[in-house]
């Protein structure tokens, strides 16, 4: 037998169940176990190497190639040709025979089969043999270790040659590799007209008479070369790769949180605000699955696409222990015991998980990240399923459908009835209740026995020392000037004693860094420059409302619907209604004012001329023509105590 490119000879046998080999190279004689020794053998360690006995006729039965499925023709063709083989071999036991004797031995057994009544639907089928064909049979028969495949008629597994020669072989693969096998190319028949044209241009030019092949030839050529190299050059290697894909042992997961896959999607729904009932759009969920158990470790649901803010989200709920969510569930069967942290985090080529935020993320929580190849989610099978799954459990009601042709297209946005605080109750209770009693259909094993059984195997979850690491890593950034109204961002107040203490010690007014939560702005962080540290300002007051967390997302949609109100009231035209008449208002006020200022001036010029300088009757009362009260001396000297204020004249300055 032979150990690779190593021979060896058998020695002896030892007799208890152990045999002796002698290694040819050096003569190493080692001793194995029968049964070891043929369990390798069936494992291809080692193997056994023949030599024919009869070397005049080198019929090497192993390098022939054999059907793996035989027809019944064949199978009976086997059947037929080995009763003379059987009647020869058994004959030729006690003393060799001659042909004539050999010849009455097979007539013997033509007989025999003609009769036999099971063989009565085959006799069309065969012919009595000659003693030579027989003698052939035994011969190969014998040389192949007694194999009975090689009685069976090898015409149907013979290659047979091209029909072209050399030179036209040459001249079709160059045109199949040139115009055919690549990105966009040709069709066959498109190649066949090419092929023809470069044969007839070859015989002008040379001098030769190559025959050109026929459309069918070409198409059978075509059709020879293996379908996955056609599509690697014809389309592209990642629908190649998809295309013929397949898996051998898997990812090799050998215990729960070892391996923990991460993805986000959007959701096929739209839902309402709510507090104010407004569309707000579809949400994107991300998901975070172990991929031992298949048990979904948490969820994260907001507005804002894949980012390192929603990744963040994702790990943070993963990670924090779920009673709380079990106990907003009306009738709860099973308990949400996914907690802690994970030993490596699988994701793919998204930007948000390249970002150096995402990677201090991992490095904060002591893990591990593998990014798979690009276009390749079939190496991260479970969480795909899962987004399949939740998109499958949401509800018609405002559902996003796939467009159909000749068909009317439904607006999600009209039919809209799921609230978001509903959608996020309802997918809680996906994946703590349904999911985890899915039947693998292959396994048939649930997610949740997988995972009860390796938790009571496995440590205490592991847990970081604090979030607000997170929080701050996974926030977006913006520059802001800080003053004494505090910061102001998206027309939000953001003030608190500590940064106004801060701002009298270190100037009037500054311009740093913040960080924002967009799923959550009660508070931000403040970079403090000097201080090289963060400061933690909540929200003074909010236009809408302070008791539940606000997205920004929420903020804008919103600010966006009060905008449209106040539109659809006509808010903007009787806002400048009120302006043109307030300025009218003040236009005619200047008026009066110039007036009656020019009338004082016309009255001191009073005494000056006999004639009135008045402009206007309305600006200067008309003089009485009753005649002035006169007073006498007494009245004069009197009147002082009956007016206890000092008159005055228009006369004094």
């Amino acid at each position: 037998m032979r150990s690779g490119e190593r021979q060896l000879e058998f020695e002896r046998d030892l007799g208890d169940g152990r045999v002796q080999f002698k290694y040819l190279d050096n003569f190493e004689i080692c001793t194995f176990r029968m049964s070891k020794l043929y369990q390798d053998i069936l494992d291809r360690r080692y193997i056994p190497a023949h030599v024919p006995a009869h070397s005049e006729l080198s019929v090497d039965a192993q390098s022939q190639p054999l059907p793996a499925v035989l027809t019944e023709q064949q199978q009976a063709l086997i059947a037929f040709r080995m009763r003379f083989v059987r009647a020869l071999q058994d004959d030729g036991k006690s003393a060799p025979r001659t042909r004539t004797h050999r010849a009455i031995i097979c007539q013997q057994v033509w007989d025999t089969w003609c009769t036999d009544e099971k063989n009565a639907s085959a006799l069309h089928l065969f012919r009595k043999p000659s003693v030579a064909a027989v003698e052939i049979w035994l011969a190969k028969f014998r040389q192949s270790d007694a194999n009975p495949y090689v009685l069976l008629d090898r015409r149907s597994l013979v290659v047979r040659p091209k029909r072209f020669g050399a030179d036209v072989e040459a001249l079709v693969d160059d045109v199949l590799a040139k115009h055919y096998l690549k990105l966009n190319g040709v069709s066959a028949k498109k190649a066949h007209w090419l092929i023809e044209k470069l044969i007839e241009r070859t015989n002008q030019q040379q001098g030769t008479s190559l025959a050109v092949p026929s459309e069918s030839t070409v198409l059978r050529r075509v059709q020879s070369i293996p379908p996955y190299i056609c599509d690697l050059k014809r389309i592209g290697v990642g629908y190649a790769r998809n295309q013929w894909r397949y898996s051998l042992k898997g990812d090799q997961s050998t215990r729960i949180m070892e391996r923990v896959e991460i993805d986000h999607t959007l959701l096929d729904i739209w839902v309402l605000d709510p507090r104010t009932g407004i569309p707000l759009g579809r949400p994107w969920i991300t998901l975070v699955i172990d991929r031992f158990s298949g048990y979904l470790l948490g969820l994260y649901i907001s507005f804002y696409g894949p980012s390192v803010a929603t990744v963040a989200s994702a790990i943070k709920e993963s990670i924090r222990p779920k009673d709380g969510y079990i106990d907003m569930l009306r009738s709860p069967q099973l308990a949400w015991t996914a907690m802690g942290c994970a030993e490596c985090y699988v994701v793919d080529n998204g930007l948000e998980f390249h970002a150096q935020q995402f990677q201090r993320i991992a490095w904060e929580l002591r893990s591990d990240l593998i990014y798979n190849p690009v276009r390749s989610p079939w190496y991260k099978s479970s969480i795909e399923r899962a987004i399949m799954e939740s998109n499958r459990a949401l509800p018609l009601q405002g559902k996003v459908h796939r467009p159909l042709a000749n068909a009317v297209r439904m607006d999600p946005k009209k039919s809209a009835a799921v609230m978001f605080d509903d959608l996020c109750a309802c997918l809680v209770e996906w994946a703590s209740q349904l999911h985890p009693l899915r039947i693998h259909p292959k396994t048939l094993v649930r997610p949740w026995d997988l995972w009860e059984e390796a938790r009571s195997a496995m440590p205490s979850p592991a847990f970081p020392p604090n979030l607000s690491g997170l929080e701050l890593m996974c926030g977006l950034g913006a520059q802001r000037r800080v003053d004494g109204d505090g910061v102001f961002f998206n027309y939000l107040r953001f003030n608190s004693v500590e940064l106004q203490d801060y701002r009298r010690e270190h100037g009037s007014a500054l311009r740093t860094e913040i960080r924002f939560n967009p799923e959550d702005l009660r508070q931000i962080f403040v970079q403090l420059p000097k201080a090289r540290s963060w400061l933690t300002v909540p929200l003074q007051r909010s236009m809408f409302t302070c008791d539940q967390p606000m997205s920004l997302m929420q903020l804008q949609v919103l600010r966006a619907e009060a905008g449209r109100k106040l539109t659809k009231a006509n808010a903007p035209e009787m806002l400048e209604t009120a302006l043109i008449s307030l300025s009218e208002r003040w236009q005619e006020a200047t008026r009066r004012g110039v007036r009656k200022r020019q009338d004082k001036t016309l009255t001191r010029l009073q005494g000056m001329t006999s004639v009135p300088l008045t402009l206007t009757a309305s600006a200067t009362p008309a003089i009485s023509q009753t005649p002035p009260l006169e007073l006498s001396p007494a009245m004069y000297e009197a009147l002082p105590s009956v007016i206890p204020f000092k008159t005055f004249s228009l006369d004094e300055d």
